[in-house]
């Protein structure tokens, strides 16, 4: 059962789709594609697309008229709550000199898919006369005065809600996690700062450390912290997707601290470096937060499969009943090497469920093909006998498979 984490569910004002597109399975980079221009109160009520940090940060901002305005310069985001509370843009200068700063509300923001670059209906005079920001006062600017200000001069009243009580969501009893005030923000950081940060466990055992950030711009969200976890999990260079609010800083705020545990962060989804999962595809970001116990801020697929209602069914295994004796970790852990060692597997399949308990395995999650099914159940089967294992691995369908 996690600790009290922060968790502030809100309406955000947002345009309903950013021009970011799904990061694709197999590829390192996840490509950008357009949008027309969307009014901004629409609400993105669905995960459907996100985008890394460090592409977003350096990317060029324009106008509607094809202006250059400058580019980012930086993400102030605040990990504890989720939010990107602020994008910088700089503007001027002359190879980073003499840049005038200007923060942005991330939902005023859209994409060009032409051009890769992120477009603000604004014109250089009103960006002239928006309020300023200087790096060395990072500090005084989270309170409410300061971004009140910024939201409004940008028509994003509605999106500046998320730090007023009204819009709070009561505690979890089911999930035993509670609120912070929402009149306040926790840390607000710098998303260069955050990269390469450690993140530790509540045992002071280093897990990994911050490789990079998945942003959601429109709804001002952070998706997921991409930690370095494959050392730790004795899985090469395997990185995990923990949800941000699974997150917090440890007293001196020299690095980020969740409370899981080894077994835990081996069963939930972690993935290649250079093969990077489709958060938009149905049910995969919001396994990443249900691994952490944590409730995503986006609204999930319903829950209409026979998968999902076996998944709310108090009596199935869930990764969190993976048995605690070091036979059973073991068992899991040498399962879990063995497929991500075989060659061609789809990224479904090296993070299928893989629960043992008292020595009995149950396979759970969907993969791409029959094949992998069988491959999937003939290492579990070598390793843990097969009358010990319980394959409930589904074939996903896909149009190759019709």
């Amino acid at each position: 059962m996690m600790k009290c984490k922060v968790q502030i569910m809100v309406r955000a004002c947002a345009a309903s789709v950013l021009g970011f597109s799904a990061l694709a399975q197999d590829a390192s980079n996840p490509t950008i594609v357009g949008s027309d221009k969307l009014p901004c109160a629409q609400h993105q009520a669905r995960l459907s697309e996100a985008a890394k940090a460090t592409d977003v940060i350096g990317m060029t901002v324009k106008n509607g008229q094809g202006q250059k305005l400058g580019k980012v310069e930086n993400l102030a985001v605040d990990v504890e709550s989720g939010r990107i509370v602020q994008v910088i843009l700089s503007s001027g200068g002359f190879a980073g000199l003499g840049d005038t700063l200007t923060p942005v509300p991330p939902g005023a923001l859209r994409c060009d898919a032409a051009h890769k670059s992120l477009i603000l209906d604004a014109d250089k005079e009103k960006l002239h006369g928006a309020p300023r920001f200087e790096m060395s006062r990072w500090g005084e600017y989270e309170d409410s005065e300061h971004l009140s200000k910024v939201y409004s001069y940008y028509g994003q009243e509605d999106a500046f809600k998320f730090i007023q009580t009204t819009d709070a969501v009561p505690a979890d009893q089911d999930h035993g996690t509670c609120m912070i005030p929402t009149s306040r923000l926790s840390q607000v950081q710098k998303a260069s700062k955050l990269m390469g940060l450690p993140v530790k466990n509540l045992q002071d055992e280093t897990i990994g450390k911050v490789e990079n950030i998945l942003v959601d711009l429109p709804a001002g969200r952070m998706v997921a912290i991409v930690v370095s976890s494959g050392a730790f999990l004795g899985m090469g260079n395997e990185v995990s997707a923990i949800p941000p609010t699974a997150l917090r800083f440890t007293t001196d705020r020299d690095a980020l601290q969740i409370d899981t545990s080894k077994e835990m962060l081996s069963n939930a989804p972690h993935f290649k470096p250079d093969q990077w999962p489709d958060f938009a595809q149905p049910g995969y970001a919001a396994g990443v937060y249900g691994a952490y116990h944590v409730q995503p801020y986006f609204a999930t697929d319903a829950d209409n499969t026979a998968r999902n209602v076996r998944d709310r069914n108090d009596r199935t295994l869930t990764p969190l009943d993976q048995g605690n004796s070091s036979a059973d970790i073991k068992t899991t852990a040498q399962i879990r090497k063995e497929i991500i060692a075989t060659k061609d597997m789809s990224v479904n399949a090296r993070n299928v469920k893989i629960i043992t308990v008292n020595g009995h395995v149950t396979l759970r999650g969907p993969v791409n093909t029959d094949e992998e099914k069988r491959l999937v159940g003939e290492i579990a089967n070598r390793i843990a006998r097969s009358d010990n294992v319980d394959n409930q691995l589904e074939v996903k369908i896909t149009a190759s498979n019709n």
